[in-house]
């Protein structure tokens, strides 16, 4: 029977699960925050499933925009059950306007329905849509994100889920594979090698949340070498085996 969980917590649980596991790794008193600033993160994330068109995208995250700069300039806070708790995090924890507005800014890119151009290009969208979630995250665990290697470990875990989820994202419509691969006529598994070659796996991360974060990255990328680089393989559905014990070694 599962324990019941706030409202951020339950969301995270079901639509992102590899964050709430990330967040069972860490002390207890963070795990509500994160699960708030995951949940808001899961909000702007999936504009682009929930609109019909890009105006209606533009839209809604303008909202969450305008929304959040009153929320830090004090004004008070509409009732909605991620803006809420997300509010009360953003004043525990001093969490920097300027990270929260990248996010949403970064998930304009998604309504343009288009791939990068470069594979330079994916990297940076990899760096806007990660790394500011990395480094508030790094705060709610009680470390210094200017001291820790936060960017290389956010593209890490980003590239790994673009990855991950490649072959479901081209059959919906929606490629994230860099025109510049494509025109070189090559197939997805040469695509998905190029990709997996940014892949850092030697970083020193002292952050738990960080060090765990990476850790999953890595069995994901070593899955995904495995498997020939072939995204579409039944077994890329599964989770790499003993995924829990494997994180949990070493920590």
């Amino acid at each position: 029977m599962k324990t019941k969980l706030s409202y951020c917590g339950e969301l995270v649980r079901a639509h992102d699960p590899d964050r709430f596991l990330l967040s069972m790794f860490v002390p207890a008193q963070a795990r509500e925050a994160l699960w708030a600033l995951f949940a808001f993160n899961h909000e702007i994330a999936k504009t682009r499933e929930v609109v019909s068109e890009a105006q209606l995208g533009r839209i809604r995250l303008q909202w969450w925009r305008e929304t959040l700069s009153s929320v830090y300039e004090g004004s008070a806070v509409p009732e909605h059950e991620v803006l809420k708790p997300l509010a009360a995090v953003i004043k525990a924890y001093d969490l920097p306007h300027a990270g929260l507005e990248r996010l949403i800014n970064a998930r304009e890119f998604d309504l343009e329905d288009e791939p990068p151009e470069t594979l330079e290009g994916l990297l940076i969208y990899a760096d806007h849509t990660s790394t500011p979630l990395m480094e508030a995250a790094v705060r709610i665990c009680g470390g210094d994100p200017a001291l820790e290697p936060v960017q290389p470990v956010a593209i890490n875990y980003a590239l790994a889920g673009i990855l991950r989820t490649l072959s479901r994202s081209e059959a919906g419509g929606r490629s994230m594979v860099p025109d510049e691969l494509i025109r070189t006529g090559s197939k997805m598994q040469e695509w998905a090698r190029t990709i997996a070659e940014e892949f850092l796996f030697n970083i020193n991360a002292q952050n738990k949340f960080l060090k765990v974060s990476n850790k999953l990255s890595g069995l994901y990328m070593r899955q995904i070498k495995a498997l020939g680089y072939d995204l579409a393989h039944p077994r890329m559905r599964l989770d790499p085996p003993f995924k829990v014990l494997r994180l949990a070694l070493g920590l």
